[in-house]
């Protein structure tokens, strides 16, 4: 089982979804190759990383004028602006927003709201965990392009209404069933029906605590567990794992090392 903690996650603001919408059926090249370079800065901690249009030809599996016109439309955009150095071309990333730094600006803001005087406190809104896959909706219209099926803007965007706010292994299913089957359209099981839902929000007592699930994800025959603080990868389906380690904070007496605890108690309660 491997464990490996989050450290900065990259978050694509959605007024850059809205204009590269304006693409067409370029959006999802725009959205898989700016996700390309958004990667490679964080991989190589910089906002200004070494990707050459031969690298990104290899690591998108694109022909190398798809890779030059996707390019130009990014730099067109002013998202991005290509440096050069010596015998190497940087690609220089004007925006980067990273779970890091946007919870830098929202703690500021909120220290901001501390001191200002007089100002009514906000009613605090439960939050929901929104889960978004480009490399997915990207992976469906390719499949799109390649077997000649015609669609529009509002196809796309009734796409990601679909996979909005779901687990990534619920949209993997529906994608992977519907090209296996030469679908025109994917169809996702609504949550009620969902075998790997009802997990979420809950965490597992391991190792070291996992706290609270927010995705599932399936890859090379492993699940794939992304909780809050750590990601753990391992070829154990959820309804074991939770079973035997899987608990609600919300009823702790559910836990399993609780209820171990709460047993040997009343057994020496009842001996007395």
């Amino acid at each position: 089982m491997k464990q490996e903690p989050i450290e900065n996650v990259i978050i694509i603001h959605p007024h850059v979804l809205q204009k590269f919408l304006k693409y067409g059926k370029d959006y999802a090249n725009l959205l898989a190759l700016y996700s390309f370079y958004l990667y490679h800065a964080q991989l190589q901690k910089t906002n200004q990383p070494l990707v050459t249009d031969e690298f990104t030809r290899k690591g998108m599996n694109w022909a190398s004028d798809r890779v030059k016109r996707i390019k130009k439309i990014l730099k067109d955009m002013k998202l991005i602006e290509v440096v050069q150095k010596r015998q190497y071309y940087y690609v220089h990333l004007f925006f980067i927003y990273t779970k890091k730094k946007i919870g830098e600006i929202l703690g500021k803001s909120k220290e901001t709201e501390a001191s200002a005087p007089n100002k009514p406190k906000p009613v605090k809104k439960e939050e929901k965990t929104e889960v978004k896959s480009p490399t997915l909706l990207t992976q469906w219209t390719e499949y799109c392009d390649k077997n000649k099926i015609r669609y529009t803007k509002s196809n796309i965007k009734s796409w990601e209404d679909k996979l909005i706010n779901r687990l990534t292994i619920d949209q993997q299913e529906a994608i992977y069933n519907a090209t296996n089957k030469k679908w025109k359209n994917f169809y996702i099981v609504p949550i009620k029906e969902s075998k790997y839902h009802k997990f979420l929000g809950k965490s597992l007592m391991m190792d070291r605590d996992c706290d609270c699930l927010i995705d599932i994800a399936y890859r090379d025959k492993k699940y794939i567990y992304q909780f809050k603080n750590i990601k753990v990868t391992t070829a154990e389906p959820p309804s074991k794992i939770f079973a035997r380690c899987g608990y609600s904070k919300e009823e702790v007496k559910t836990a399993p090392i609780v209820s171990v605890v709460q047993d040997k108690i009343i057994g020496l309660i009842k001996r007395f």
